[in-house]
């Protein structure tokens, strides 16, 4: 979303009224749909606005008056497009004006914003589909039964468009979408406005991903509808919060004092905390635990009643770490996408490829070329991550806590050292990246660098690096520098080393782009979609079992669409067999 602020104060109208403001929003859609595409972001405005903005138009612009003096003028334009066929480009525009001194940016961003929810149109939502084409043959495998009918969806996402399909496809599989929620990561993607409004449009709640009433709000609408829940998660937002309230009644699971500790430390959880479990309708008293730590579900495969969950699908490594430890409390199971096969091996060097690619185009003008680099977490990512770096021509050291990870990577070739804090001082990296889903740097690891060295981040949020510490570690408020985009903060440390931490210590792969393009996207949600299936009409075991997941996967006719679609094209009847005679030299007058 981009908004204009004139240097100065413009006139615009007869009035005598300055611009403050200005913004765009392009949409892909026929001409005629122009008029009432304006009309609707128009609408929007004076609905926030409250039931004193009145709507007005004239030569083809709209007005409304927003309260505070400040005065909405609106208006569309049309691109004509060779690529689009009979679609054009349609330009809507606002311009926020009014008298005197403008009101506080904030104020300017809330309309902007609010002008930026404008739903993804007929044609937009059609491109997406066949941008998407795993999910939609995913759906047409299992929609038979409407497997998702009776239950409440609830699902974490990045508000890029392929969430747009994701909903869509969880739809058509029978999840009603006036009982969905689906929580917001808030990064700043170009397109993050528009999937918001098209969400609300389509009648789904939305709620921000740090909101700690969010699940239980949900839960709560699902039993007033009679619905049992069930969630597709991205950064383990809900099972830990389910647990937490699980533990605050803790009185009612068997065996609870050995897992839960005292009374006295049970009753130190929140209040919040014991209202979601109270009102996500978890009946702890129809649980048992059994060998190996799992939960066998008392009701044998029946369905959760309302407001219970029938289980969690996890498509992060950083969610699976949020469970560490506690996976003999799941009530439900959790269906690992994050740990699969799938995801490990074919999704991660698209997730490493864009990580390397923006994290270098963030740095200043520097020669990278033999200079040292850092990859703190060998797992699926982190290798890719090693090798494409190797691949620019850096020296590349690695540290793992896992010390098999470790070994691996010092026989592929990498510097390794058991003690982080070695790797940073001896290695003196320039660039280090953090792949590890937790927290790989805080106080003692910042100590240990000894030159200018920039830190980026592949984990969700900002988990990776301790900001805290490194803030209260530094000797002045944190900088930005010329040379580096405004979202890279340099702090100076007491001996003088400078810490750049790029895009604000969020996931670099995420810094104001697509993570990864949605024919890349498309594999990972297929899997959730199946797995989300898999829990409803499939009951497993509660727990955490990541074979369960490889097994569904594999089975389930993804992979092949995956092969068939991108592998070598199919060869003509006959072909393969002449080939294998010829390359055997069978069939061409050879004797063997």
């Amino acid at each position: 979303m981009t908004i204009r602020h004139p240097d100065r104060p413009v006139p615009w109208s007869a009035d005598g009224l300055v611009t403050f403001a200005a913004t765009t929003v392009d949409v892909v859609a026929a001409p005629e749909d122009g008029p009432r595409l304006l009309s609707q972001a128009a609408r929007r405005l004076c609905d926030a606005a409250g039931p004193g903005a009145v709507l007005a138009g004239a030569g083809g612009e709209l007005t409304a008056d927003l309260g505070a003096g400040l005065r909405a003028g609106m208006f569309v334009s049309t691109e004509m497009r060779r690529d689009t066929g009979k679609t054009s480009l349609l330009r809507l525009h606002l311009r926020l004006s009014g008298e005197g001194e403008p009101p506080p940016a904030a104020s300017l961003e809330r309309w902007a914003g609010i002008w930026h929810r404008q739903a993804l149109s007929t044609v937009e939502v059609k491109r997406l589909a066949g941008e998407l084409p795993l999910m939609e043959a995913t759906v047409e495998r299992l929609r038979l039964g409407r497997p998702l009918a009776d239950l409440a969806v609830l699902v974490t996402g990045h508000f890029l468009t392929d969430l747009v399909r994701l909903v869509h496809c969880l739809g058509e599989l029978g999840a009603p979408l006036e009982a969905m929620t689906v929580l917001r990561k808030d990064y700043a993607y170009r397109w993050r406005h528009r999937v918001h409004g098209h969400l609300l449009e389509q009648g789904v709640h939305v709620a921000d991903c740090t909101d700690g009433d969010a699940v239980a709000a949900h839960t709560a609408r699902a039993r007033r509808a009679g619905l049992a829940c069930l969630a597709l998660d991205d950064g383990g937002y809900v099972a830990p919060a389910l647990l937490d309230g699980t533990r605050a009644r803790s009185s009612g699971w068997s065996g609870s004092s050995a897992r839960a500790g005292s009374s006295e430390r049970a009753a130190g959880v929140s209040e919040r905390a014991a209202g979601v479990s109270e009102r996500a309708g978890v009946d702890e008293a129809a649980w048992s635990p059994v060998r190996a730590g799992v939960r066998e579900r008392a009701w044998s495969g029946e369905r959760p009643p309302p407001g219970g969950w029938a289980g969690v699908v996890e498509q992060t490594m950083s969610g699976i770490y949020r469970l560490q430890g506690r996976e003999a409390e799941l009530p439900f199971p959790v269906f690992s996408v994050a740990q699969s096969r799938l995801k490990g091996r074919i999704e991660s060097y698209w997730i490493a490829e864009k990580a390397v690619t923006t994290a270098l185009e963030l740095l200043p003008a520097l020669k990278i070329e033999g200079q040292p680099a850092l990859v703190i977490g060998y797992g699926n990512i982190g290798a890719q991550i090693a090798a494409l770096l190797t691949q620019r021509r850096m020296r590349v050291a690695v540290h793992d806590a896992d010390l098999l990870h470790l070994i691996d990577a010092h026989e592929n070739g990498y510097v390794t050292a058991r003690d982080l804090r070695t790797l940073l001082s001896g290695h003196e990296p320039l660039l280090v990246f953090g792949a590890t889903g937790r927290t790989s740097m805080s106080k003692r690891e910042f100590e240990a660098l000894g030159r200018h060295a920039f830190l980026a981040s592949v984990s969700s949020g900002d988990i990776e690096f301790d900001l805290p510490a490194l803030e209260a570690l530094a000797v002045q408020d944190a900088a930005t520098r010329p040379a580096l985009p405004t979202s890279s903060r340099t702090h100076t440390l007491p001996a003088g080393v400078e810490v750049t931490v790029l895009a604000d210590g969020r996931p670099v792969n995420f810094h104001e782009t697509d993570s990864i393009s949605n024919l890349h996207s498309d594999l990972v949600y297929a899997g959730m979609l199946t797995g989300a299936c898999a829990v409803a009409t499939d009951p497993a075991p509660a727990g955490l079992d990541p074979a369960w997941a490889d097994t569904v996967l594999e089975e389930s006719g993804l992979l092949q669409d995956y092969y068939e679609r991108y592998g070598p094209p199919a060869a003509p009847t006959g072909t393969a067999t002449s080939s294998a005679r010829r390359r055997s030299g069978r069939g061409s007058g050879e004797r063997r």
